[in-house]
């Protein structure tokens, strides 16, 4: 298990915008993250199923709890997939007209070593990121 935080990334988007980003079935897209399932329980806990298609990497199905404590960030619980166990929370920092965001969390991955794992996570949550960020830069102009 590898502790990781990320710190220091900014969306282009107030914090109100991010959260109705993050609960709308129709602007939160992503071309590398498809989810396959989706499952409310209760207000603020969904799971999902994804799949996540990184370069020069095969495709990795996942199954994901999520649960939202709005505007403060999202818990992440690993339940399926080759990052079972791992639990991370994203929180966000309002900053006017963008929102600071933070990944702090142990990450897994089967069988990797921690210099692997490290880099696969930090990986993931740059694409995640960098996928947010475009569609809320397009959002934004939009709205």
């Amino acid at each position: 298990m590898v502790y990781i935080l990320d710190e220091g990334s900014e969306f282009d988007a107030p914090i109100d915008r991010i959260w109705a980003y993050l609960q709308s079935d129709t602007e939160h897209e992503h071309r590398a993250i498809k989810p396959i399932s989706m499952e409310m329980q209760g207000d603020n806990v969904v799971v999902i199923t994804n799949e996540v298609t990184m370069p020069n990497m095969p495709v990795v199905r996942s199954k994901i709890k999520m649960t939202m404590y709005p505007p403060f960030g999202i818990v992440q619980e690993y339940l399926e997939g080759p990052m079972t166990g791992t639990k991370a929370f994203q929180y966000y920092i309002p900053k006017g007209s963008k929102t600071g965001v933070t990944v702090v969390g142990n990450f897994t991955a089967s069988g990797m070593d921690d210099d692997m794992t490290k880099r696969i996570a930090m990986s993931v949550l740059e694409l995640a990121f960098n996928e947010d960020n475009e569609n809320l830069r397009k959002l934004t102009v939009t709205v």
